[in-house]
C-alpha cells in the first residue's frame, strides 16, 4: 500500500467530512500558487528595497538583525499561544477570526493522524491571507522610523526588512510541515525539526499548551512549552529524533511521522 493511502486511512470520519466540505467551499478562482506568490513577491520586494537603501553598514547595524529575529521568535510563540488558540475578547473582536480560522478550521483539517495536503488548492488552509503581510509591515513602520531617527537609518531599514524576512520564513516552514513526506523535509536541518515539532502540536491533547513555535523552537525551549527534554542546540537540530520526547508526551506524536520512522 502506498504511503499516501496509509496516511489517508488514519483519518477519522469527522476529519474526512470536514476536509470534503472545506474543499467544496474553496472558490473556483482560487489558486494556491497565486496565493503563495501574492505573499512572496511583495515580501521579497520589500526586503530588496530595504537592502538597496542601506549604505556602508557597520557590524553593529548588521548584527542588530539577531536580537530582532529572537524577539520575533518569541512574538510568534506568544501570538500562536494567546491569539490563535484562545478567543481574545479585546480589540473589538478583531482577533476572533484568527482564533476561529486556526482552531476551528486549520486544526480540524490537519490532525496528528493526517498532517498533509494533497493539492496546492489546499494551501488556503495553510497560508495566512495575503493581507497579513501588509498588517505586519504597517505595524513595523513606526518603530523602524523611531530607530532610524534615534540611531541610524540603516538600523531602521534592518528592522523593516526583518519583518518580511521572518514572515516568509514562517510561511515556508509551515508549508513544509504539511507537505507529503519527501527527502528534503526529512533530511534538511531545522526543517525536519519543525516538522516533527509541529506534528506533535497538532495532537488534540497538547495543541493549546505545547510546541507553539513554527520556525525555530527557541521560545518553546526557553518558556518550557516544548515536548522535548534537551538543550537549545538539541532542540534546533532534533530532526525526527524521538529519543528526547518527555514521557508524558510520547503518545502525542503524529501518526504520519511514526509510520515514516518505521519504514
Amino acid at each position: 500500500m502506498s504511503e499516501k493511502n496509509l496516511f489517508s486511512g488514519e483519518m477519522t470520519e469527522k476529519q474526512r467530512l470536514f476536509r470534503k466540505e472545506y474543499k467544496r467551499n474553496i472558490a473556483k478562482w482560487y489558486s494556491g500558487w497565486g496565493h503563495l506568490l501574492s505573499i512572496y513577491i511583495p515580501g521579497i520586494a520589500v526586503i530588496g528595497l530595504c537592502i538597496s537603501q542601506i549604505e556602508n553598514p557597520t557590524w553593529t547595524e548588521i548584527l542588530f538583525l539577531i536580537p530582532i529575529l529572537v524577539i520575533y521568535n518569541f512574538n510568534e510563540w506568544w501570538i500562536h499561544k494567546n491569539a490563535m488558540h484562545k478567543p481574545v475578547k479585546g480589540f473589538s473582536g478583531a482577533l476572533f477570526p484568527v482564533f476561529h480560522r486556526h482552531v476551528h478550521q486549520h486544526h480540524q483539517y490537519f490532525t496528528s493522524k493526517r498532517m498533509t495536503y494533497d493539492a496546492s488548492r489546499e494551501w488556503r488552509i495553510v497560508l495566512f491571507p495575503p493581507y497579513a503581510l501588509l498588517i505586519f509591515l504597517l505595524g513595523t513602520v513606526p518603530m523602524a522610523l523611531i530607530i532610524g531617527y534615534l540611531w541610524t537609518p540603516n538600523a531602521g531599514y534592518v528592522l523593516m526588512l526583518s519583518t518580511p524576512f521572518y514572515y516568509l520564513n514562517y510561511e515556508t516552514f509551515h508549508l513544509c510541515c504539511h507537505v507529503q513526506e519527501n527527502w528534503f523535509v526529512r533530511n534538511c536541518p531545522l526543517v525536519n525539526t519543525i516538522r516533527r515539532h509541529h506534528a506533535a502540536h497538532h495532537s488534540q491533547h497538547i495543541m493549546t499548551a505545547r510546541n507553539m513555535n513554527l520556525t525555530y523552537p527557541i521560545a518553546d525551549w526557553y518558556m518550557g512549552t516544548s515536548d522535548l527534554d534537551r538543550g537549545l542546540i538539541g532542540h534546533l537540530f532534533n530532526g525526527y529524533n524521538q529519543k528526547y520526547i518527555k514521557s508524558e508526551f510520547q503518545s502525542d506524536q503524529g501518526i504520519e511521522l511514526e509510520q515514516t520512522l518505521s519504514t
